[in-house]
């Protein structure tokens, strides 16, 4: 029996769901549908929720509110971005602002010494604006949606709860949206209650969405901790491969002493290319001793049962071939080439036979220990069917002996070689959402924080400015940083989409 499987364009899902939304708007409120590609709904009915919420609320110390909400504020712009790892490890980023100032002064420099746009983004603070179908593939949507809805509903109630708790009233609630990409949630708090407030109480409601975003960001982190321990993240499989079903996960991985969890695709691969010995490629410090005709047992999950796959080590290495060399290096000096294969390596005692890349490695570090720079070793290649042996003097860089081997100079397994390739394996659905939520609540934190008016932290910056150095000249001052940081986040994001850094999140799954 055949079966005729029709293959819907996501952009096509989009425009119609987008539709469907608008024409539900359109028959609760006409006025609020701007020529069906656009919503902007305020009610005055709405504000009550808020009122109710704050009222639930009303029990937190205001100067307890205030002192935690603003250090919230601060922390992703000018302290630190906390990220936590499904596998409970903490990594700390410094503070945007820097990222930003000194991510601009590198690609300035970069691009003054004559470099390629592509060389100055990666020098640049990675600033990629998410557009569905151009820097994001469209099927990351709904989490993206669900991310944005669960952020801006989040920071603006907040923005609410703070202005009602110091006594500014709100004047309507509304929601707008252009056809998904542009989307948000305001509330409209009264302007001349606002403008006398004191600055205390600005301050309280200007950080409070940025401060909600923060711990909804903290909060899904952990979430996602919560999860990986239940099981709900892995790497799914888009295909069958390695005697694994299309849509079941790996879940865990053991083998020669080596026994972890898999958390993503990326953390499966990593985790994969580790076992066959290419850790220190990868700046993983293990040293795994497998050799062919070892098993590996894959715990795989299908939904929620789990089974065992046993693979022989050997499926996991690759052809020892060099893809590129640094031409400091002592491989490159010593006449090795890109597509040379290596055969034999011999020098300082070590005498082995290469047949894949992490044995390859192994026998580098070997040498590493065993021999200083200005010692010779031999290896032996084979190029174009034919070999030829090499007489190789070690070189050094920084002290140690340097080979002049990097991140894909050799092939690795899921990217070069391979049953399987990285875009045929998935994040899981839950993974995918925790992701988002962290992405869009740092985002919009980091954002909404940096001090440039109008938003939320150049108004902050502006009330505590212009209290101190008047309203002339705290505007002139608010005027000078807002410039200079909006430049740079226009050129950080222009040298983004040139020097195609979206495609990061083109490859997200």
């Amino acid at each position: 029996m055949s079966q005729l499987l029709i293959r819907v364009d996501p952009l096509i899902v989009l425009l119609a769901s987008w539709f469907f939304v608008v024409g539900v708007v359109y028959l609760l409120n006409k006025q609020a549908v701007k020529y069906f590609i656009a919503i902007y709904w305020k009610s005055e009915g709405l504000v009550r929720y808020i009122r109710l919420f704050a009222e639930k609320l009303s029990f937190i110390p205001l100067r307890a509110y205030l002192i935690a909400t603003l250090l919230l504020f601060l922390m992703p712009v000018f302290f630190i971005l906390p990220i936590v790892r499904p596998d409970g490890q903490i990594q700390i980023l410094q503070g945007f602002i820097y990222m930003l100032i000194g991510g601009t002064l590198s690609a300035v420099q970069t691009l003054i010494k004559g470099g390629q746009i592509s060389e100055a983004a990666t020098h640049a603070a990675g600033v990629t604006p998410i557009v569905p179908g151009v820097t994001l593939p469209w099927d990351q949507l709904p989490y993206l949606a669900v991310a944005i809805v669960v952020a801006v509903l989040s920071h603006e109630l907040m923005h609410g709860y703070a202005a009602l708790r110091y006594g500014i009233p709100l004047k309507s609630v509304g929601v707008f949206s252009l056809v998904y990409i542009f989307s948000g949630a305001f509330v409209e708090p009264d302007e001349e209650s606002f403008k006398k407030a004191g600055t205390d109480a600005k301050v309280a409601v200007l950080a409070s969405g940025v401060a909600a975003n923060v711990v909804l960001a903290i909060a899904a982190m952990l979430l996602g901790l919560v999860g990986a321990s239940a099981g709900l993240q892995g790497a799914v499989f888009g295909v069958q491969a390695l005697g694994i079903q299309p849509g079941d996960r790996v879940l865990e991985m053991h083998g020669c002493g080596f026994n972890e969890r898999v958390y993503t695709p990326d953390d499966f691969l990593i985790k994969v290319n580790t076992l066959a010995g290419m850790g220190p490629l990868l700046g993983v410090n293990k040293t795994i001793k497998c050799k062919p005709g070892d098993k590996v047992v894959l715990v795989v999950g299908r939904w929620f049962d789990k089974y065992e796959v046993v693979v022989d080590y050997s499926n996991f290495t690759t052809t020892p071939k060099i893809i590129w060399l640094y031409t400091d290096g002592s491989l490159y000096k010593g006449g090795i080439r890109a597509g040379d294969v290596i055969k034999r390596i011999e020098g300082c005692g070590v005498v082995e036979e290469i047949r894949w890349s992490g044995q390859l490695i192994t026998s580098l570090q070997e040498i590493k220990f065993r021999c200083k720079p200005g010692d010779v070793i031999r290896v032996v290649v084979e190029r174009n069917t034919t070999q030829i042996a090499f007489n190789i003097t070690l070189v050094e860089r920084e002290g140690v002996i340097f080979f002049g081997l990097g991140l894909g100079s050799l092939p690795l397994w899921g990217y070069d070689e391979g049953p399987i390739r990285r875009d045929q394996l998935y994040n899981t659905d839950f993974a995918r959402l925790v992701f988002w939520l962290v992405v869009v609540n740092y985002g919009l934190a980091v954002l909404n924080a940096l001090p440039i008016y109008p938003l939320d932290g150049g108004q902050l910056v502006a009330a505590v400015v212009q209290r101190k150095l008047g309203e002339k000249n705290g505007k002139a001052l608010v005027n000078i940083v807002t410039w200079a940081l909006a430049a740079m986040l226009i050129f950080n994001a222009t040298l983004g989409l040139l020097g195609e850094q979206y495609r990061i999140l083109q490859s997200i799954k």
